[in-house]
Parts: C-alpha cells; structure tokens; sequence
C-alpha cells in the first residue's frame, strides 16, 4: 500500500491537503510510527503529485506491507468471524456514547459481540448490553456490563457539544444528533425557547451554543437527568441556559405566553403535554417542534389533522412548516418531526387534501416545506426551583 510518509509537526498539513484535493484513501487508516506519520493514498500517480505540492515539509512515499494493519477492521467480518454458526442469532449493530457501546445480544454471545465492538472502536472503553426496555416515568432501560472497564458514566460529543451522563438513570439517544443540529441552526435572534422533557441538556445547550443571543429554559422532571444537565451546562459553559427541575404541566403556568419556541422531543407522549404549549406560546406566534410515534402508512397526515383540530378548537391558528421522518421505530412505526407554528390569530379552516397524506415525505412536499439542514454534580433543586448552573445560584 502506498502512503505519505510524513514528520509528525507537519502531519496536519499533509492531512488538510490530501483531504482537499481527494488524494486520501479513506478506507484504510493513517498509521502513527516513532515520530512519523503514514497517510494512505488512493494512487502512485497521486503521491507523486502529493509530494510536489507539498515543497518544506519533508514528505516523502512510502509503501506499507500488506501485513500491516493499515486497512481498517471491517466490524461485520470480525463479528461473524468471533460468532461463527451464531451470527445470525444477534442484532448486528450497536451504539456508541463516547466512551461506551450499547449492544443488544443474547447473554452467552455479548462476550463475542463486545470483542468485537471493541475491535474497531478505539475510543470504546465499557460495552454494556441492554437487559431490559425502555420503561417507567423517566424512559430508563436497565443495562448489563460485558466488558472493558466497569462504568456506567458515558461522554458523547455531538455538534460541538460533549454531555457526560450515567446512561442508567437518564434517557439519551445518540440517533437524535442530526434533529438538535437542525433545530438548533433555525433558532437566531433573541428568542425565547423552551425545551420540554430536556433530559441531560443535549437540545437546550446545543441550541444555545449555536445562537448565543436566545434565552432557553430546559425543564426536566427526572432529578438524576436534571443534575447531569446543570454539569453539561457547565462543561460547555453556556450561560443563556436555565435548568428547571419539575413537571412541564405544573411549571407551564409561570412561563405563559413567554415561549418564541418550543422543542418537544418526547414522542410517545407528546401530544398530552400540547394543552401546555398553548400556555407557553406567545400570543403573536410561537414554532413548536413536535416529535410522534406514527403508523408508516398515512400516520403523518393524521398527525397533522390531530394538531390542526386541538389548536382549533381552542381558537388558534395552526400551520405546518415542515414535517420528516427521524427514524423508523417499528416494523409498522416511524418517529416524526413535525415543525408547526400557532398563533392566536382565530380559527383557521382545515385545508382540504390532508386527509389521504400517504408518509411524512409526501406531506411535507404537499406543504412545500424542505427539510432543515447533533461530570456531574451541581445542585439539586426542589421541583420547580431554576438554577443558573454556572453560578449554582437560585433564578
């Protein structure tokens, strides 16, 4: 194989050039020996190129022997190698928070999944199994250790953003990342937002990082997520977050009519928490961000007829800005996102031609929308108490 061999104080300008004239093979991986670096090429003819444009920094080509483990370990192959006559006994893929995997696998194939996980994930240090579903008022699952180092407190990075959290006592999804980077891009301006069901803070801080002039408030009822957010509030030092601990429904009260936007993020339940939304929402107009579990066929059409219908019978004025599909959940289920924004503006009439809206793609072709383009500790309030978690002081 041919590679760039390289000094290491030089490495990163090699790296940005092959990377910008296309020159890195991307399929095998840069090798780090004594003080040089080896970056992979895709051709001879293009290292030749590689090293005139790279005058003063010493480069030079190399070739690597094939037993070097320049080529990187392809996860499946390494799986079905370790399972053998059991490959097809386990689900193949797993999640990665940071330091920790998440695998889900029979009890007596996990050693052999986790080893394999391993493998090709350097960063991975603890693979737990999930031993249970997600279940009760805080939406926690129970997970068994498989192997690597015995801990349960994973640090994620996402979007410029890194959340430290024990994965036992609080929900969080890493498959989320793409939606808290696409709603965090369409907050600007000073706007005031609120995040309901915030967990450990990933859509409330990466909303603040990204528009610094926005004033979010992250209510959470789940004590153990409330206390990770007031760290991660800290960690990213953002100081445009208040953390709430309490009940949305109780707390909506105190927040009526101050919202300029609304994040919902909890599918399952959501629509019992839009009599709140009502109360949160400024009266000139207030975008929600709603997230539903829906049938594949023509759920998201009677997603959007069910809003429609609520607001309306409370003399709001209802619009879909946008609706898309965030992953498929079940065999016959998907996750949606639905952008909406409700004003006090009086009735609106339904528009005809919703009611046979086939997925969540049509709709949103129909409405003429485009998709948008992801330490602990601190104090720990009463619920309902806000603390600015840089200061540790009462709002």
């Amino acid at each position: 194989m041919l590679a760039i061999k390289v000094d290491a104080k030089h490495a990163e300008r090699v790296r940005r050039y092959l990377r910008k004239h296309a020159m890195l093979d991307t399929k095998r991986r840069v090798i780090s020996y004594n003080t040089f670096i080896y970056f992979p090429v895709l051709s001879g003819a293009m290292a030749k190129k590689a090293l005139a444009g790279l005058g003063g920094s010493g480069a030079e080509i190399s070739r690597v022997g094939a037993s070097d483990p320049c080529s990187k370990p392809d996860y499946r192959s390494i799986l079905k190698a370790r399972l053998g006559h059991d490959y097809g006994r386990t689900a193949r893929g797993f999640e990665a928070l940071g330091n920790i995997a998440i695998i889900e696998a029979e009890p007596g194939l996990a050693k052999k999944v986790a080893s394999a996980v391993m493998g090709v994930n350097r960063n991975v240090e603890t693979v737990l199994r999930k031993s249970g579903a997600v279940e009760g008022r805080y939406r926690t699952r129970a997970y068994a250790y498989v192997a690597g180092k015995r801990n349960y407190v994973a640090e994620y990075r996402e979007n410029g953003a890194v959340f430290r959290f024990d994965v036992r006592k609080s929900f969080f999804s890493g498959k989320l990342g793409y939606e808290r980077g696409r709603i965090a891009a369409l907050s600007k301006g000073r706007e005031n937002v609120i995040v309901m069901f915030a967990g450990v803070g990933p859509f409330a801080i990466e909303l603040a990082k990204r528009n610094k002039d926005a004033n979010v408030i992250a209510i959470e009822l789940n004590r153990y997520a409330y206390r990770d957010m007031l760290g991660n509030i800290r960690l990213n030092r953002v100081r445009n977050v208040v953390a709430v601990h309490g009940d949305v429904r109780k707390l909506a009260e105190e927040y009526r009519g101050f919202a300029d936007r609304i994040v919902m993020p909890l599918p399952k339940d959501s629509r019992s928490f839009l009599e709140s939304v009502q109360v949160c929402a400024k009266k000139s107009g207030c975008t929600v961000h709603y997230y539903a579990f829906v049938e594949r066929e023509n759920g998201a059409g009677r997603c959007i007829m069910e809003l429609e219908d609520f607001f309306a019978r409370r003399n709001m004025r209802f619009r879909a800005l946008n609706v898309r599909t965030v992953r498929p959940y079940a065999h016959d289920t998907i996750e949606i996102a639905v952008d909406f924004r409700v004003d006090e503006g009086g009735r609106r009439r339904r528009r005809r031609g919703t009611e046979n809206m086939p997925d969540a793609d049509n709709h949103q072709r129909a409405l003429g929308t485009q998709h948008g383009k992801d330490a602990t500790g601190g104090r720990l309030g009463k619920p309902g108490r806000r603390y600015l978690a840089d200061s540790g002081l009462t709002a």
